[in-house]
């Protein structure tokens, strides 16, 4: 067995921990808060929309942070240890990558102070629907990278000159 590379480790946990705090949160809100918060009066709904908004931006930016920061580390060290030649990672990687950048966008759009965000939140049931579907595609694009046979690099033993006999 490997030894366990601590950073590395750490690294994953904030990894999965930020991404299973956004899309777990993603998901409460498409399918329990706005659903019920559907029933409320006007202003009540409004008020605890942008309560929740508020707080709840804080949640998605720190997450975001801590996945690009993470993901980037994770990134650099497969391609460090692992010969990827020849497989598909780096296609799945990208693919990954810019669906991510789409999620980050929309999370952030729909937390956001701007008018573009108080259009989506207009019809944030439309666009939480978008939003936990993307998150949930990069989580199965996640899983394809995992399962992507990783050969880990060779380092080739230094040659022997046939005149040394020594």
């Amino acid at each position: 067995m490997n030894d366990i590379d601590p950073v590395q480790l750490i690294s994953r946990w904030l990894h999965i921990t930020a991404a299973a705090a956004a899309v777990g949160g993603a998901i409460f809100m498409k399918f329990a808060l706005h659903p019920a918060s559907e029933h409320l009066p006007e202003t009540e709904r409004k008020q605890l929309r942008e309560g929740v908004r508020s707080r709840w931006a804080k949640v998605v930016m720190g997450a975001i942070t801590v996945l690009i920061a993470t993901g980037l580390l994770n990134f650099f060290t497969i391609i460090g240890r692992y010969d990827l030649k020849g497989t598909k990672y780096h296609m799945f990687f990208g693919i990954k990558v810019l669906v991510a950048f789409g999620v980050f966008a929309l999370a952030s759009f729909l937390v956001g102070r701007s008018e573009l965000g108080q259009k989506l939140r207009q019809k944030a049931g439309t666009w939480l629907t978008v939003l936990v579907s993307l998150a949930l595609l990069v989580i199965l694009l996640s899983n394809v990278l995992k399962s992507i046979d990783h050969k880990p690099k060779t380092t080739a033993a230094p040659a022997q000159s046939a005149g040394n006999s020594g």
